[in-house]
């Protein structure tokens, strides 16, 4: 089954660029690039941007870098959806990736009725349950905690559109935002090992300041309750599959 591939790149980032150009060529990966926002060029006030919202949730000011990158995903998607496609592989351009990707992908797209969202990277290990070996090394699981990064996920049209409706205005970074998908309807699995990891390119978003105020107040809260509406959602995702593998009472 064919998947569009889309890569994210500011125009800049012409070394990013060709690292990326040749690794999809190893693969045999047609892709589109979209052009990343350069957030430190959007006109004040941000359309689209939350910034009380931002504090509050993240206690952090706000992040040029950060705010782009969310936008760059939300012009991916839109891009997405107006094709003719599936499921997309969405790529930012400090990917490392494997050859047995496109395999990957293609065993767990037989698999596509236990998810929306497939998670392919990320900087925090999770707590699993098994839904499916995809190879004697990688099992198609349902991760139970947070997640950071998003330099490589695939998605279908059902998890595209509700972000896209639920992902406006922007009041968290993009990964977290992602993430939290109880509040979207839509199902996310993983791939462990992660088949991808992160160039050792130097970062282009920096850290923001924290506004202590909220850190120390807020933020906690609503991160501590997203861990137990995360791990409800989830179980009960993965209840759902293993009655569809066992239907028997």
């Amino acid at each position: 089954m064919k998947f569009a591939t889309y890569l994210i790149n500011l125009d800049r980032a012409v070394e990013r660029r060709e690292f990326m150009e040749a690794q999809l060529q190893r693969l045999g990966l047609e892709y589109t690039r979209v052009p990343a926002v350069l957030g430190t060029d959007l006109d004040e006030p941000i359309d689209g941007f939350d910034e009380t919202g931002f504090k509050i949730r993240t206690g952090k000011h706000r992040n040029p870098g950060e705010i782009g990158c969310y936008f760059s995903h939300l012009n991916v998607l839109e891009a997405f959806l107006e094709s003719d496609q599936e499921f997309a592989l969405v790529l930012e351009d400090d990917a490392q990736l494997p050859d047995k990707l496109p395999g990957l992908l293609g065993a767990a797209m037989a698999h596509r009725d236990h998810w929306d969202l497939l998670r392919l990277s990320s900087s925090r290990e999770g707590e699993y349950r098994p839904i499916v070996d995809l190879d004697k090394m990688h099992q198609l699981v349902i991760n139970l905690k947070v997640l950071k990064n998003t330099a490589a996920y695939f998605i279908n049209r059902r998890a595209a559109a509700a972000c896209l409706e639920h992902l406006r205005p922007m009041r968290l970074p993009y990964d977290v935002a992602l993430d939290r998908d109880w509040t979207m309807n839509f199902r996310t699995a993983c791939i462990i090992p992660f088949p991808v990891k992160l160039s050792d390119h130097e970062g282009q978003i920096a850290k923001a300041p924290r506004v202590r105020l909220f850190r120390s107040t807020t933020f906690h809260l609503f991160h501590l309750l997203d861990r137990v509406r995360r791990r409800r959602w989830r179980e009960q995702i993965f209840q759902a599959v293993k009655l569809q593998a066992d239907p028997s009472p």
